[in-house]
């Protein structure tokens, strides 16, 4: 260890200190650590997530519908495609708790409900 005394001012909080050694560049470890995170936020790339607008010519094209698709396309309550799904009126695949429906079979029920 060394007995040199040497004055620093801290580049976190701009406070005169005394150094341990000619590296030290914080007043102590808080400054150190409050640095470190700014430096992490400043070099992490943040990518949003954006959901696509669902539209009815957008779901045109598909030949399996989602809930929220198919309440889009065929301007139906979430309510009711769900009542259809619970009475077994409607065939369905469930993947990882997501319903996926045949459009087809879909406008076969409602044009029977019609």
């Amino acid at each position: 260890m060394s007995h040199l005394t040497i004055k620093k001012v801290c580049l976190e909080c701009n406070i005169e200190f005394t150094a341990k050694s000619n590296k030290g560049t914080y007043c102590s470890k808080k400054c150190f650590k409050r640095n470190y995170r700014k430096l992490l936020k400043k070099n992490s790339i943040v990518i949003p997530k954006v959901k696509p607008i669902l539209t009815k010519e957008s779901i045109k094209s598909k030949h399996y519908l989602s809930v929220k698709e198919a309440v889009i396309s065929f301007e139906i309550s979430e309510v009711t495609l769900r009542r259809l799904i619970k009475l077994n009126k409607l065939n369905y695949v469930c993947i990882k708790n997501r319903f996926i429906f045949l459009k087809r079979d879909i406008q076969n029920i409602l044009s029977h409900h019609s």
